[in-house]
């Protein structure tokens, strides 16, 4: 009987433990149910809020402090199952902007080691950081858009099929 309950117990944390985690340890296809009792400040996105191509947006919060900088979170659904959550600040300059992501760049590489790749462009005109992160099957996505936006993507990876081979 011991042997059956330890291996019960093996199973429920292995699966768990395979769950793609995104901001806060929510796994990715949870339902709103579920990511509103993890994340209890997460409250209903207004009614006419529109899809986007993040999926469409079920739950917001509209201030959560990240590095000194205030940003607003979505949690975006298909199917009734998470699929990404966005994390956005709103700065007054692209210097602020780039400042942002400097310091999110160095927790999310203490968090996750270091990048899958960099896209940074270090004119003045285009002041842009592009950075992705992969880890246990999930992505993190750093962006500056438009100068002044800095948008933070946490999304579940495609899983992907089984060579036949």
């Amino acid at each position: 009987m011991n042997k059956i309950l330890v291996c019960a117990a093996l199973l429920v944390l292995s699966v768990g433990a395979s769950a793609q985690a995104l901001w806060r340890g929510v796994p990715a296809g949870a339902t709103v149910a579920q990511v509103s009792a993890l994340v209890p400040e997460a409250l209903p996105a207004p009614a006419d809020t529109p899809a986007s191509a993040d999926g469409r947006v079920l739950l917001h919060i509209p201030r959560v402090e990240l590095v000194d900088a205030d940003f607003a979170v979505d949690f975006a659904f298909e199917q009734d199952k998470l699929t990404r959550v966005v994390l956005q600040a709103h700065t007054d300059s692209a210097t602020q902007a780039r400042a942002i992501a400097q310091r999110l760049t160095a927790s999310l590489r203490s968090s996750y080691g270091l990048e899958i790749s960099t896209k940074s462009r270090q004119e003045p005109l285009t002041p842009g950081i592009d950075r992705k992160w992969s880890y246990r099957r999930a992505s993190v996505h750093l962006q500056v858009v438009e100068g002044t936006v800095v948008r933070l993507r946490y999304g579940a990876e495609a899983t992907r099929p089984s060579s036949p081979l």
